[in-house]
């Protein structure tokens, strides 16, 4: 089956939501490959490998690899613990892992024949302090899932996410080849040149978006092996923040 280009956005856009634009952090393998796609689309940049559908089809098992986090060198906020910002990457995996078990796919920290690599990084990630007082944040209950240790329950109460971007690489767990690549960005400093007001990601919405990510990765993991005129939406898969879930 030929894949049409149609088929190549709708998988590329399926895996993000906001277009904007991102500086390069270093951490996908070939940024050269990446494309900027203009105009009103759900893509920022992506790179999609020709015949992704049929590669897609052949693979039954994901190996998520822990997010690797990268704080902006400009962010007003430096104080962020080793041990937090590791309990938010492992939080952040959890979330993703959940969806992808629960849509029926296997989990695995080996790689393998019929195993996708799934490498990826939050990068940019611009903080401040919280500007409201240490009663009035959200409590945490399902956001943190397992991992709900001191580390990040202080960081968590003391800053928010301004800006940030998810770098995604799909690979071959074995020949290492890439398969697909997207960067996406989430929320927004204050520009007052630009008359932007700040628009800062919340702890929740962070959580939502990790899991609308899995679920994504499932949808398309699902598609590849359905008929081209049976396959799903994965764009308008969107799991709202739960703030009330404790």
């Amino acid at each position: 089956m030929k894949t049409t280009p149609r088929v190549i956005l709708a998988v590329a856009a399926s895996l993000i939501a906001l277009p904007t634009m991102a500086q390069d952090s270093g951490f996908l393998t070939d940024y050269s490959l990446l494309q900027t796609r203009q105009g009103d689309t759900a893509v920022d940049r992506v790179y999609i490998k020709d015949g992704i559908m049929e590669k897609l089809a052949d693979y039954n098992t994901v190996m998520v690899d822990q997010p690797e986090v990268f704080i902006a060198e400009d962010t007003k906020y430096k104080g962020a613990k080793p041990e937090a910002l590791k309990q938010l990457a492992d939080t952040m995996r959890l979330a993703m892992m959940e969806r992808l078990e629960a849509g029926g796919f296997n989990v695995t920290d080996d790689p393998g024949p019929s195993v996708l690599f799934m490498r990826w990084a939050i990068t940019d990630l611009y903080l401040e302090k919280k500007k409201r007082g240490i009663f009035s944040y959200t409590p945490l209950g399902a956001v943190v899932h397992a991992t709900t240790q001191a580390a990040i329950k202080d960081l968590w109460k003391k800053v928010d996410i301004v800006e940030m971007t998810v770098e995604f690489e799909f690979q071959d767990s074995v020949s290492q080849e890439i398969l697909a690549a997207v960067v996406d960005s989430s929320g927004h400093r204050k520009d007052k040149k630009a008359h932007v007001k700040e628009d800062a990601v919340t702890w929740e919405e962070l959580d939502a978006q990790m899991k609308t990510y899995g679920e994504r990765v499932r949808c398309q993991l699902d598609n590849a092996k359905r008929a081209e005129g049976d396959r799903e939406d994965c764009l308008s898969i969107v799991i709202p923040p739960n703030p009330e879930k404790s």
